[in-house]
């Protein structure tokens, strides 16, 4: 085979890789946050990891990718894709989601994973005093992600991961901004995500049920603001970080 036969070839799979990937972003198999190498893309679309990588690169270019160092990325779907009224239906859907897997969380979760829990609860904390919108994402999302899948009920995991409801980060700074204008007018002080943490390390279902929901429920009120005066020019992404400054 030659050379120009070799190069063809490689660009061939490269872009079908891209374009599987890119097919599996879209149609919601690859969730927002989901960790992606290029080992693991390799095996998703059945290619060698020299094409994955190069389709990694491309999407990231594009936007549908965020880096996550040298060799990790993570899927990511920003708000500005959506619109108000397909942001507030989706946070609504988060505020009985979430607070039932922190009711459930009360009841099942063990000392050791309340432990962890707390660890990223904290994370996100120290993730909102640095100057990084992607690592207070990505500390949001892994500590929704814990709660979740470690509640006790298997299912409660599978329709957040498949409606997609951990948080979305937007592409400026102006828009969370915006939403933290809002939701320290409806709470000045704010839910940081260790409260949710204690109810469930007390045991208190519904503490901790309570809890979550509010902070859930704050954001939810701020978007029903937004597109009754219609900043739809302005949607700020439904993410709880903004709640736990």
């Amino acid at each position: 085979m030659s050379n120009a036969s070799v190069k063809t070839n490689s660009k061939t799979k490269s872009r079908d890789a891209y374009l599987q990937l890119r097919r599996m972003i879209r149609d919601g198999h690859l969730p927002n946050g989901e960790p992606l190498t290029a080992a693991k893309a390799a095996r998703l679309v059945g290619t060698s990891r020299g094409p994955a990588r190069e389709s990694l690169l491309k999407l990231q270019a594009e936007g549908y990718l965020t880096s996550r160092g040298a060799r990790r990325s993570r899927v990511v779907a920003y708000t500005e894709d959506e619109t108000p009224q397909e942001l507030l239906a989706r946070y609504e859907v988060r505020e009985y989601i979430e607070a039932g897997a922190a009711r459930l969380a009360a009841k099942n979760m063990t000392g050791w994973q309340i432990d962890q829990l707390r660890g990223l609860a904290i994370r996100v904390k120290e993730a909102f005093g640095a100057d990084d919108r992607q690592w207070r994402y990505a500390a949001a999302h892994e500590f929704h992600s814990y709660l979740v899948q470690n509640c006790g009920n298997p299912l409660i995991a599978e329709v957040w991961t498949q409606q997609q409801l951990s948080p979305n980060e937007p592409r400026t700074a102006a828009f969370e901004e915006r939403l933290q204008q809002l939701v320290r007018q409806e709470q000045p002080e704010g839910f940081p995500l260790i409260a949710v943490v204690d109810a469930i390390g007390d045991h208190d279902e519904n503490r901790a049920e309570a809890t979550m929901k509010d902070q859930v429920r704050i954001v939810s009120e701020a978007l029903r603001k937004m597109a009754h005066h219609g900043d739809s020019e302005e949607v700020i992404p439904p993410s709880a970080p903004t709640l736990t400054e």
